[in-house]
Formats: C-alpha cells, sequence, structure tokens
C-alpha cells in the first residue's frame, strides 16, 4: 500500500478551501459537541487535504473542525491526491468509518471510573451508550422508585394480514383493548 500522506501542516483554519462536493451536513447539536470536544480535549488528530494547482490546500476531511476553529491554527495531513481521487476518498471515509461495530465491554471498562470534562459531553456520552452520571447532589439521594403497571398480554399468531385486521376487528368489538404488532 501507498503512503499518500506528504507532510504534516499547521495551518490557519480559514485558509482551507472546504470542498465544493462536500456531501455532509453539520446540525447544530454536532456543531456543538465538536466545540465541546476541541475546547476539552483540543485537537487529537488532523484534517487531511489536498494541495492544488495554486499551491492552496483544499479540504477533503475535517470540514466541521475548520469551520468551529476557523481562527485557529489546526493540524493538516496533505496528501497527494488528485481530485478524482480525492472524490474517491470524500464519497467513502466517513461511510466506512461508521460501519464499526460496538463492543459493549469495552465500553464497559472505558466507562468505569469515566468522568467527562464538561457537561456537554458528559451528556453526549450518557446519552450514546444509555449512562447516567450521577451528580453531585443525585448521589446523595436514594433512587425514586418506579411504578411498573401489571399488563397481561397474548400475542396471537396470525396466517396473513387479512387474518389479522379481522382477529383485531372481532376483539375490538367484544370490548378488548387491542394493539396490532408484527413481530
Amino acid at each position: 500500500m501507498r503512503n499518500r500522506v506528504k507532510e504534516l501542516r499547521f495551518v490557519k483554519a480559514s485558509e482551507l478551501t472546504p470542498c465544493a462536493d462536500n456531501w455532509r451536513l453539520h446540525p447544530k447539536r454536532q456543531r456543538d459537541l465538536m466545540k465541546s470536544v476541541l475546547q476539552s480535549i483540543g485537537y487529537a488528530d488532523a484534517l487531511v487535504a489536498r494541495e492544488t494547482e495554486d499551491g492552496s490546500l483544499a479540504l477533503i476531511d475535517g470540514h466541521l473542525r475548520a469551520d468551529v476553529s476557523s481562527d485557529a491554527e489546526v493540524p493538516v495531513l496533505v496528501v497527494d491526491l488528485n481530485e478524482r481521487e480525492a472524490k474517491e476518498l470524500l464519497l467513502v471515509h466517513d461511510p466506512i468509518g461508521a460501519m464499526a461495530e460496538r463492543d459493549d465491554e469495552a465500553v464497559a471498562r472505558l466507562l468505569e471510573d469515566f468522568e467527562a470534562t464538561n457537561e456537554t459531553l458528559e451528556r453526549f456520552i450518557g446519552e450514546e451508550f444509555n449512562v447516567a452520571f450521577p451528580s453531585d447532589d443525585e448521589s446523595l439521594q436514594e433512587p425514586t422508585p418506579v411504578a411498573i403497571p401489571n399488563l397481561f398480554q397474548i400475542i396471537v399468531e396470525c396466517e396473513d394480514e387479512e387474518e389479522q385486521r379481522e382477529c383485531f376487528e372481532e376483539l375490538t368489538r367484544s370490548g378488548r383493548k387491542c394493539r396490532v404488532v408484527n413481530l
């Protein structure tokens, strides 16, 4: 495999040319989270750009990071890709990364003694991994009991949608509270 990285440069983010073909949109929540990570941790990876014929750097990856820190000097991996190769990388880079699966045991180990550096990141990590981080006040309080209602249900298997509809209508006509569910 070829190494396409020419060099690591530190460039003011506002001097990078955004890729006109960038297909990623960044909603406010994502922008806020990225700002929070950059403020809390700083840059721990590099943007990716290619050098154009006029010597400027055209972004391939890192548009959001560049956008939320436009006044900052940011790390940029300069690659020797041509325009076609840059478009190909732009199309596959994020989708391939999104194919990764989660190792729940590894996540549990990471979360064992985890302390977020700010409330925004703590809230995001809690939502992303379905965990609750107690605040100082909450850790001293007893948990509030949750009332779980008694529900008794029957699942009726039907041959097809028509039989399901007939069964549902028959039960509701007899006064039964019913829901249609496909498993």
